[in-house]
C-alpha cells in the first residue's frame, strides 16, 4: 500500500506546487533582503525572519490545504476509498500514510528554507551569530514546521469531514486574513487563533526614541512551539481514531 500512495502522487503536481510557492517566498524575502530597510538593520537574521513568518501567515495556510485536498481528491476519483477498503485498507491508515507523506516534504521545505535565510542574512555588514541568536533562529523554525503540520492534520480532518468541494479552501483563505487581522489587534489572541501563530513568533519591535522608531529585539517565544506541539499531537490522535467520514463530496 505504501508503494500505491507513492504512485498516486506521481501526477498530482505536488512538488511542483511546494516549488512554486518556495520560489515566490524566496524571492520575496530576498527583494526584502536587498531593501534599505534590511541593510540599516541591526538584527539582520531576526529581520528575515520575520519577512519569512509575515509572508507564510497567509501564503501557507492556503498552500496547505492545497496540498491536502490533491492527496485526498485522487481517493474520490475512480471509486479508490472503495477499491481500498474491500482490499482491507482502514481509511486512518490511508490517512496517516498522506500525513507521512506530506510531512516529509513539509520538513524538507523548512530546513531548505533555513539555509536560505541565513545565506541572506550573512549578506548583512551587521549580520553577528551567538548562541541566543542561535537558539532563536532554531526556534522560529521548529515552531513554524510544528504550526505546518499541525495545519495539515487539521486540514486532513476538516477535509474528512465536510462534504462542499470548497469548504476547505474558504476556511483556508479566511484563516490567512483573520490571522493578519489578530497580529494587527491583540498579542494575547495571537496565542489563541491558531492562523495567527506565525505572527506571535515576529522577532522584532519598534520603539519610538527621539523622532526615529529603533529596533529592539522581542523575547524568545517559548510558548507558541508547546501550544502548536500539544494541538499537533491531538490531531494526529483525532486522525489515527477518526470514526466517521464523508468519502464523496457534492
Amino acid at each position: 500500500m505504501k508503494n500505491l500512495e507513492r504512485k498516486k502522487y506521481k501526477r498530482l503536481g505536488i512538488n511542483f506546487l511546494i516549488i512554486t510557492v518556495f520560489i515566490a517566498q524566496i524571492l520575496m524575502v530576498v527583494g526584502v533582503g536587498l531593501s534599505k530597510s534590511f541593510s540599516e538593520s541591526k538584527y539582520p537574521l531576526a529581520y528575515i525572519l520575520d519577512t519569512y513568518l509575515f509572508i507564510s501567515l497567509l501564503i501557507n495556510p492556503i498552500l496547505i490545504s492545497s496540498l491536502v485536498k490533491k492527496v485526498i481528491e485522487i481517493e474520490e476519483k475512480n471509486n479508490m476509498w472503495q477499491i481500498q477498503i474491500i482490499l482491507g485498507e482502514k481509511v486512518n491508515s490511508i490517512l496517516l500514510n498522506k500525513f507521512k507523506n506530506l510531512s516529509f516534504k513539509l520538513i524538507l521545505l523548512q530546513i531548505i528554507e533555513a539555509i536560505v535565510f541565513l545565506k541572506l542574512a550573512m549578506n548583512s555588514d551587521y549580520f553577528s551569530i551567538n548562541g541566543q541568536m542561535i537558539l532563536r533562529f532554531g526556534l522560529v523554525n521548529l515552531s513554524a514546521l510544528i504550526i505546518n503540520l499541525f495545519f495539515l492534520g487539521l486540514f486532513m480532518i476538516i477535509e474528512m469531514k465536510t462534504k462542499k468541494v470548497y469548504t476547505l479552501s474558504f476556511i483556508s483563505i479566511i484563516g490567512g486574513l483573520t490571522g493578519i487581522i489578530t497580529m494587527l489587534t491583540s498579542k494575547v489572541l495571537a496565542y489563541i487563533n491558531p492562523f495567527a501563530w506565525m505572527a506571535s513568533l515576529l522577532n522584532i519591535s519598534y520603539v519610538n526614541e527621539g523622532n526615529k522608531f529603533v529596533q529592539v529585539l522581542n523575547p524568545i517565544n517559548f510558548y507558541t512551539v508547546i501550544i502548536a506541539l500539544i494541538f499537533l499531537i491531538l490531531s494526529i490522535v483525532y486522525l489515527k481514531s477518526m470514526k466517521s467520514y464523508k468519502l464523496w463530496k457534492d
